[in-house]
């Protein structure tokens, strides 16, 4: 079990922590299939990184955009890691394989990519914090479409994807949980 702050690892067999000192603070944390811990580090020239679940060895990799302020991270099911840039304006694409990043900037005046979901066509969804929408890229085409908000200040969090394809959601300013979806 993770939790983020500091970074650190909780065994409930042992009842021990294991504190990463080389994260003192992380913001977003999403676990890959090995069960490898990725962070984001929510600081003006914050990055993204990976604890081995088996040595607790911390990678750190630098963006290519400075001072995006990494959010929320999520790794899709081919091993590809996603992450949300939220004073860039871009949703960013790391590969662990080849130690590559890509960079999607999200449309309007201020977009700021806050909740991050991944559905079950690989597409990327994300709340825009100070725009009130929400937001689905298409990696293959690089497409954004975003998608009006019913409330204002929607300060969604953190994105769900349940078995039915919805994506579920809480907006703590309006005392709201909903989920949302395409119709085909």
């Amino acid at each position: 079990m993770w939790s983020t702050g500091g970074l650190s690892r909780f065994d409930p067999k042992t009842g021990a922590f294991a504190h990463i000192p080389e994260v003192p603070t992380s913001y977003g944390i999403a676990l890959d299939a090995e069960g490898n811990a990725w962070f984001t580090e929510l600081l003006k020239n914050g990055k993204i990184g990976k604890v081995d679940a088996k040595t607790l060895q911390v990678t750190k990799y630098v963006l290519p955009t400075a001072n995006g302020r990494p959010r929320r991270i999520q790794v899709d099911s081919d091993g590809i890691v996603w992450f949300a840039e939220f004073d860039a304006g871009k949703i960013g694409r790391f590969d662990p394989k080849t130690e590559t990043f890509k960079e999607y900037q999200l449309p309007g005046p201020y977009p700021t990519p806050y909740a991050l979901g991944i559905d079950a066509e690989h597409k990327i969804w994300y709340s825009s914090e100070y725009q009130d929408v929400v937001g689905r890229l298409d990696p293959a085409t690089g497409e954004v479409i975003e998608y009006p908000v019913p409330r204002a200040e929607n300060s969604m969090r953190d994105f769900f994807l349940d078995d039915k394809g919805r994506i579920w959601f809480g907006s703590p300013a309006n005392d709201r949980v909903g989920y949302f979806y395409l119709a085909k």
